[in-house]
């Protein structure tokens, strides 16, 4: 004999035990009359017992309750900050590393730096820059297989460099090559 159709949905919901209580009492109401939804409702009965997980061990049970603390302690180490001690102990930590070694470097401090006054250093940094700036010019003439060009030179097509330099931003806005 076969279920009602109509009750088919609520006997599966009534064997896992999800249906609410005004439908429960109507349900039993319609099983003790109809003998196919009996026999549909015990064939789901069975199948869901069949589904259904073993009672946890002692050890699965122990676990499982402690999971929620174990997860709480996680999160709470996780997201902890240092106390306000440890974080005032590093700040005085780090000044007084910078003071100690201010004091232990004297020549440090000093405009010059270790090397010695500012005076000196200020003629040799000029011509040393020139010095680099022309050096980092003739290697990249010799790179790019070009001429060295010679102070005072006169460039022979001016035309081409015009088309170099352009007259303002807005005109290389959209230009492709």
């Amino acid at each position: 004999m076969a279920a009602c159709p109509e009750q088919e949905a609520r006997l599966d919901l009534h064997a896992a035990g999800a249906l609410d209580t005004s439908e429960t009492v109507l349900l039993v109401q319609h099983l003790e009359s109809c003998a196919g939804c009996r026999e549909a409702f015990a064939a789901s009965v069975e199948m869901l017992s069949l589904l259904a997980l073993p009672e946890p061990t002692a050890s699965e049970k122990s676990a499982q309750d402690a999971l929620p603390r174990r997860t709480l302690e996680a999160w709470q180490h996780e997201h902890a900050r240092p106390s306000p001690w440890r974080r005032k102990m590093g700040v005085a930590l780090a000044a007084a590393a910078a003071v100690a070694f201010a004091a232990l470097v004297p020549g440090l401090m000093s405009p010059g730096g270790l090397t010695g006054g500012a005076a000196s250093g200020a003629g040799d940094s000029a011509s040393e820059a020139q010095q680099v700036e022309a050096q980092t010019l003739a290697d990249f003439e010799a790179w790019a297989g070009l001429e060295p060009l010679e102070p005072g030179a006169v460039v022979e097509d001016e035309e081409a460099l015009e088309d170099l330099e352009p007259s303002n931003e807005d005109d290389l806005l959209g230009e492709t090559l």
